[in-house]
């Protein structure tokens, strides 16, 4: 057991991972504590995670806590975990179908091949729900006869090598290109739209430093200065104007896929709470009342944490109207 502190448990895994020389997805990450704000200092305590390498140890045991109290006739339906070897493995094969389906011009949407690479659901799920049952049958070929879907000519009795070496983002890589390219300008943008916010908040003569982090689609800026309240601004004015100037940035000069989020000290952590509580509240004056609750605009990442929230509320429903920055969530009682 290897534990990690840090300010926050993303600081902590971060911490870890680097310490360790581990990416995420060859990492079995458990978080121990979650940190504590305290009040006015005092009772604040550090998060806390515990982080091993992925081996089939970890698999096992891992595999062992899912089914634990869950009776024997249900297990025995239940597949147990895999390890990483086998993803891999599952993973080679379905690329090497999808490439050679899109060389004879059938097309794959990119959605579907992200969702199989970064295991959002099982790769057998992700196909079905797409309807791509082709692949599947491939899949299940290649499962029979250790073969990919090709033309006669192209079928070869030697099965490809399987580099055991290889680290998994390395064989992404190699088999999905694009995602490559996606990383490399992930890294770019973050970079280069840290140094605009950074100049923005020089010419406000304000002294800070912006730290920052990503993963495939998203950047973090965190913003540490003395003077936190002339960033964030009346009701978070500032922050806002600053997080819509960076987001317009971003999407002028690479994909509009990417999103940057802001965030100066645990500015975001308390509004995601107060956010939440207000939309509590403004679902139960909807149920009261039988009427519509239009609420004030506010950002895409402000919106998702309210449609989140009235998702687990029973009665109630929510959808988004107008267009950003003035767009705005109504909170509508379910008919």
């Amino acid at each position: 057991m290897v534990i990690f502190t840090g300010r926050t448990v993303e600081d902590a895994i971060e911490k870890g991972l680097k310490e360790l020389n581990l990416s995420r997805l060859k990492a079995h990450i458990k978080v121990v504590s979650r940190e504590k704000k305290g009040f006015f200092g005092f009772g604040k305590k550090p998060a806390q995670v515990d982080i091993e390498g992925i081996n089939e140890v970890t698999a096992h045991r891992a595999n062992q806590k899912a089914v634990k109290g869950v009776p024997e006739e249900v297990n025995q339906k239940n597949e147990p975990v895999s390890s990483k070897f086998e993803d891999t493995m599952e993973l080679r094969k379905v690329a090497s179908i999808i490439k050679k389906m899109e060389e004879r011009g059938e097309v794959i949407d990119d959605s579907v091949k992200e969702d199989i690479v970064m295991h959002k659901k099982k790769t057998q799920t992700i196909l079905e729900e797409a309807g791509h049952t082709e692949v599947l049958e491939a899949l299940g070929k290649t499962d029979d006869a250790n073969e990919v879907v090709a033309e006669p000519k192209e079928v070869s009795d030697t099965p490809k090598p399987v580099n055991t070496d290889q680290s998994f983002e390395e064989f992404v890589a190699s088999e999905f290109p694009a995602q490559r390219e996606l990383s490399k300008d992930i890294e770019k943008a973050t970079e280069e739209v840290a140094d605009y916010v950074k100049k923005i908040i020089y010419e406000m003569d304000i002294e800070a430093t912006v730290e920052t982090s990503h993963n495939r689609r998203q950047i973090n800026l965190q913003i540490e200065t003395p003077e936190a309240g002339r960033v964030i601004g009346y009701h978070g004015k500032v922050l806002k104007s600053l997080q819509l100037l960076s987001q317009n940035f971003l999407h002028d000069r690479y994909s509009k896929n990417f999103s940057v989020i802001l965030n100066v000290h645990d500015y975001v952590e308390h509004r995601t709470e107060t956010l939440i509580e207000f939309t509590r509240k403004a679902a139960s004056r909807v149920l009261e009342t039988g009427k519509d609750y239009v609420m004030d605009p506010m950002s895409n990442s402000e919106r998702k944490i309210v449609h989140k929230t009235i998702t687990s509320i029973e009665g109630v429903d929510s959808y988004s109207e107008g267009n950003d920055p003035n767009r705005y969530v109504v909170v509508t009682p379910v008919q």
